[in-house]
């Protein structure tokens, strides 16, 4: 039981998880998905209508207007590639093997990190490639407010980081990536913390998905469509969603996630692993 062994674990599940077939199908998923909101939503000839701005067509519009119909399945991209590898372990027999060379402790936090990691990679990978071919395809600016349908600047981008659109397009992108990212690692993070109380690996999988779909439900219900975590990965769909409605929710769904993994799976109960 050493560091050494620790990380050669935590290495080799990592990319067996981003370089198996379980990683690759929900990418080339999302970005059919992302492909087809392109060719919903938007253009797919970046020339411009006669007399406007070249740009009025450009790359950053164009990658806004896919990210809609990404957003049902991020959760399940986030969760098929790994998350319910703890349950596979525990049902193939591979955990008391594991747990040979490793502390139940390392081997859990190694699971939970892991998992965090593959699930934030399988939602901001696509949304990275498809930020490069819209960035190959359209032009790599925005009009002025004058070359668009829009009166005023925040129309452009309402919401969350709307204000940074305009003056730095790529940061605000980028910016959007990054809660791509955080939104896959706290969806995968919400289908491990099921783990403690499930039998089955398919409801690992499909919980993150259905409590979206609920959480959803029932905040638009109340009058708080804001709040939903889904608009992480589309602020811009909510004129205001600001940092608080983006971020608070993500953090709440965390730290449960991370007391139903550490405080209800315990070594040597016999229907929770061994």
């Amino acid at each position: 039981m050493n560091s050494y062994n620790d990380s050669v674990f935590a290495f080799k599940e990592f990319f067996h998880a981003i370089f198996g077939k379980l990683f690759i199908t929900p990418l080339m998923i999302s970005l059919a998905l992302l492909f087809l909101g392109l060719s919903q939503n938007y253009p797919l000839d970046p020339t411009s209508p006669p007399g406007w701005h070249p740009a009025y067509f450009n790359a950053y519009d164009a990658w806004r207007s896919a990210i809609p119909v990404f957003v049902l399945f991020a959760p399940l991209a986030a969760t098929i590639p790994y998350a319910d590898s703890y349950l596979r372990d525990r049902d193939q027999g591979f955990a008391r093997y594991i747990l040979l060379r490793m502390t139940h402790r390392r081997y859990l936090i190694s699971k939970f990190v892991i998992n965090g990691l593959v699930g934030g990679l399988a939602v901001a990978l696509p949304m990275i490639v498809f930020f490069g071919f819209t960035l190959a395809v359209y032009p790599r600016t925005l009009p002025p407010l004058s070359g668009t349908p829009y009166s005023e600047e925040w129309m452009r981008s309402p919401g969350f980081l709307g204000a940074i659109y305009v003056s730095h397009a790529n940061i605000y992108i980028l910016a959007r990536i990054t809660l791509g990212f955080l939104f896959g690692f706290i969806s995968a993070s919400l289908g491990m913390a099921v783990s403690p109380f499930a039998r089955n690996r398919y409801v690992v999988l499909v919980f993150p998905f259905i409590f979206s779909e609920v959480y959803s439900f029932i905040f638009a219900i109340v009058g708080f469509p804001a709040w939903w975590f889904g608009y992480v990965l589309a602020p811009d769909l909510v004129l205001d969603t600001t940092a608080v409605t983006t971020l608070l929710p993500l953090g709440i769904i965390f730290s449960l996630s991370t007391v139903s993994v550490f405080g209800f799976v315990k070594k040597y109960d016999n229907f929770k692993l061994y």
